[in-house]
C-alpha cells in the first residue's frame, strides 16, 4: 500500500507563474515559468536555476478556470484574470537535467478567500475516481 503523505488532492495544469526568491540578495525581476500542477496546500513548478530547499518565493500564479469558485461579482473569466499571489517556501528539489530543476512548493501564506476559491476549484476538476 503506498504511503500517500499530501493532505489536499492535486491536478494537472500546466499554467504560468511568476516567482521571485524573498531576499535582500536577490533580483527584483520574477522568473516566469511553468507549475505542473497544483492543491490548495502547493505546487510544482519547474526552474531553470537551482532553489535551494527553504527557499522562501513569492508567487504569482495564473489559474485558469478559478473565477467561478471566488465568490466575487462580475463575470468568471473576469476573475480568471486575477493571479493568485502567495508566499511559499522550496520543500522539494528534484534535479531532471543539467540546468532544469522540479521544485515542490509549499504555501505558507495565501489570502484566506483565495485558498479556499483554489481548494473548490481543484476539488471540481480532480478525477471522479481518485
Amino acid at each position: 500500500m503506498p504511503s500517500e503523505r499530501r493532505n489536499y488532492r492535486r491536478i494537472p495544469m500546466g499554467a504560468t507563474v511568476a516567482f521571485q526568491e524573498l531576499s535582500f540578495s536577490t533580483d527584483p525581476e520574477p522568473t516566469t515559468s511553468v507549475y505542473g500542477d497544483i492543491s490548495a496546500g502547493g505546487l510544482l513548478l519547474a526552474s531553470a536555476k537551482l532553489i535551494p530547499l527553504g527557499t522562501l518565493l513569492k508567487l504569482e500564479l495564473r489559474v485558469p478556470g478559478w473565477g467561478k469558485h471566488q465568490g466575487r461579482f462580475g463575470p468568471a473569466q473576469d476573475q480568471d484574470l486575477r493571479p493568485l499571489v502567495a508566499v511559499g517556501q522550496v520543500v522539494r528539489v528534484e534535479n531532471l537535467e543539467e540546468g532544469d530543476y522540479e521544485l515542490g512548493v509549499k504555501f505558507l501564506n495565501v489570502y484566506p478567500d483565495d485558498q479556499e476559491a483554489l481548494r473548490k476549484f481543484v476539488e471540481a476538476s480532480a478525477p471522479a475516481d481518485e
